[in-house]
């Protein structure tokens, strides 16, 4: 008899432990799902800006397709898309009467006409297109979406699965970081409704490499907190490599900053002087090695490339003698304009503002990664600083109020005691608390 009961007991424990891993992963999901809807929802909001074109030609490449053959092929996804964007904004003013079909067709019809004998939309000079082609993670990404569902959906699919995904990975870095399942599941909200999901799910290489660096900053968690080095050093050498092959550039500055985040942290702060930061400031200084060294073995686009593309209107102008004075000025003008927009509409700095002071005080580490992070995107932002551009290259200026604003939700909304297993997920260095009862600064 006690062995029966013993059985029926341990089948009972299995059942609610499949409930309870069940339900802990229905709420991310079912997040993702109704973004999902969302998405259907959006209509002609996405569509295919001029890389994508780039990419997706790339992709059909990859599939085996001539350039010619690619080149076409992207076009007609790429028009069709404007095309439709261009009808269904015209359909919104008042002296329009035509069909929205009409005006697609006309717009399509235009399109197409202008570029299908040219090699490139924007041009088709090489120090360009060599830009691109030393960004293969994307197109090599979208290569079998394409292949499966064809350009415009596969790309549109594609766009949705990263997005999904980006945010079930700052879900999971939440919940890695300590916080309840309902912070952990506000951080994923946040996610999708900042710019941070909306440039994820276009058809562009950011959503890619914002996925790489959440990985990076995962990695680099486990690695701060000193909870496991093995699978902190592999993801942070994963989403390195995986971000140096999407955006090397981007990869780049990512690597420097966080390297020097930690070296900073290994020297004046006592608690993270330990085995694991020094893996994560080697790590990046690695990886910003690697870079530089397959900058130069494999001739890819340098800053200087880059910078006469910005200052030349894509080559189209001849080459100016000083481009770093040149992009020094354009940065400061820059600059006073975005503090006067911010000014007027403060928003992200109010977020930013709560979720740094929120990160610096409970981030345990955290806080660390996000603002090196965002200093990313803001270096992107200084390296081009064009008002068209600015909200896409800096979008990793969110980070902090994605992983910061969790963090008040878990300090203030969250109920019940402190586990066992939250105790273990915020490394050493907390105060001493009994599981089932809060630290004493935690009391509401």
């Amino acid at each position: 008899m006690p062995a029966v009961l013993t059985a029926v007991t341990a089948s009972s424990t299995a059942r609610i432990a499949a409930r309870v891993r069940g339900s802990r992963s229905a709420l991310p999901l079912a997040i993702c799902a109704l973004y999902a809807v969302f998405q259907l929802v959006a209509g002609p909001q996405w569509t295919m800006f001029p890389d994508s074109y780039r990419y997706a030609r790339a992709a059909e490449q990859y599939l085996g397709a001539s350039r010619e053959e690619a080149h076409r092929t992207a076009l007609a996804a790429y028009c069709a898309s404007r095309a439709d964007r261009t009808a269904h904004d015209e359909r919104l003013q008042p002296m329009v009467h035509e069909s929205r079909n009409v005006l697609k067709a006309a717009a399509e019809r235009s399109c197409l006409e202008r570029w299908t004998d040219a090699p490139d939309i924007t041009t088709g000079d090489p120090r360009y297109q060599a830009i691109f082609s030393g960004r293969p993670g994307y197109p090599l990404l979208a290569a079998p979406f394409v292949g499966a569902f064809g350009v415009l959906q596969g790309m549109r699919l594609l766009g949705a699965v990263v997005a999904a995904g980006g945010s079930l990975l700052v879900f999971g870095l939440l919940g890695c970081a300590g916080l309840s399942r309902r912070a952990a599941a506000a951080g994923q909200v946040a996610f999708l409704a900042t710019p941070l999901g909306w440039w994820s799910a276009q058809a562009l290489s950011e959503g890619l490499f914002t996925v790489c660096v959440l990985g990076v900053l995962w990695g680099g968690l486990l690695l701060l907190r000193g909870r496991s080095l093995v699978r902190g050093g592999a993801l942070v050498t994963l989403g390195y490599l995986a971000g140096g092959v999407t955006r090397y550039s981007s990869a780049l500055v990512l690597a420097v900053v966080l390297g020097a985040a930690a070296t900073w942290a290994l020297c004046l702060r006592p608690p993270w002087r330990h085995r694991g930061t020094v893996v994560l400031a080697v790590s990046s200084a690695l990886a910003a090695a690697g870079v530089l060294a397959a900058m130069r073995f494999l001739g890819l686009a340098s800053s200087q490339a880059t910078l006469q593309d910005t200052f030349t209107h894509h080559f189209d102008a001849p080459e100016i003698a000083d481009p770093w004075s040149a992009l020094l000025g354009l940065a400061v003008r820059f600059a006073r304009d975005w503090i006067a927009q911010q000014a007027g509409l403060p928003y992200f700095l109010v977020l930013t503002g709560l979720a740094t002071w929120a990160l610096a005080r409970h981030g345990r580490g955290l806080g660390l990664l996000a603002v090196a992070t965002a200093f990313t995107g803001a270096s992107a932002v200084l390296a081009h600083p064009l008002v068209q551009e600015a909200d896409r290259l800096g979008v990793l200026m969110w980070t902090p109020v994605v992983l910061g604003l969790p963090l008040l939700v878990d300090r203030h909304w969250s109920s019940g005691p402190v586990t066992e297993t939250e105790l273990r997920r915020a490394g050493p260095g907390l105060p001493e608390a009994r599981a089932g009862a809060r630290p004493a600064d935690q009391e509401r």
